[in-house]
């Protein structure tokens, strides 16, 4: 599959993509906001570190950390990673096929960010399995990809498809393929986040996203 192809700037400008119609940027505040609340616990009790985003696009998640992080970005768009470079002048960015093996020292990042990625990949096992290795021992994996429950295929079936969602999962089945691939799973949970005043975590298989904290 050719990812450069189908990830340039008329799937960002949503002209290619079904959530995007507005435009990425666009809707960047409120969404990641909320994706991005789960870290702020770790962040509070670490206030500097390494941090990679697999799947960076814009910046948008490492654009919420402190400046005392290093922040490092991978994506497969060479459209995204522009972007991402006037975003955030002081980060490093790569155009990588994250299943790929990483053009980054094993063991060295504290904080690795998976989001809205896995989803869209025909091998996502081997991204996960180069996420590993990047990853510290006791470091942070944050993971985020579309639940493949009872209402994700009645409601998002169309949309699924526009937005080339190749490879869905079930929360159980992601938690597998985690466990496979060597990870440790902290927290898990499924979730809906639709605006900043509708962000809804569930323990059960009830939100249309899965959500993991994992660690190495």
């Amino acid at each position: 599959m050719d990812y450069q192809k189908i990830y340039n700037k008329d799937y960002f400008d949503g002209r290619n993509s079904f959530f995007y119609k507005l435009g990425y940027g666009n809707f960047a505040k409120f969404y990641f906001d909320n994706l991005f609340r789960p870290l702020k616990s770790y962040i509070k009790n670490n206030k500097k570190g390494k941090v990679l985003d697999v799947g960076c696009a814009f910046g948008l998640m490492l654009e919420r950390f402190p400046g005392s992080f290093e922040k490092f970005g991978v994506d497969v768009s060479e459209y995204a990673i522009e972007e991402a470079r006037k975003r955030l002048p002081e980060a490093k960015f790569v155009i990588v096929n994250a299943e790929d093996e990483l053009p980054l020292p094993e063991n060295s990042f504290d904080i690795v960010l998976c989001n809205d990625l896995l989803e869209h990949l025909e091998y996502p096992e081997k991204a996960l399995r180069n996420i590993f290795k990047v990853l510290k021992a006791g470091g942070i994996c944050y993971i985020n990809s579309p639940n493949l429950n009872y209402f994700r295929k009645k409601i998002f079936f169309l949309a699924d498809r526009k937005e080339h969602h190749i490879n869905l999962f079930s929360h159980e089945d992601l938690s597998k393929l985690l466990k496979k691939t060597g990870f440790k799973i902290v927290k898990r949970w499924t979730y809906i986040n639709l605006t900043y005043f509708f962000f809804v975590k569930f323990k059960s298989n009830i939100g249309i996203e899965s959500g993991f904290l994992c660690t190495k």
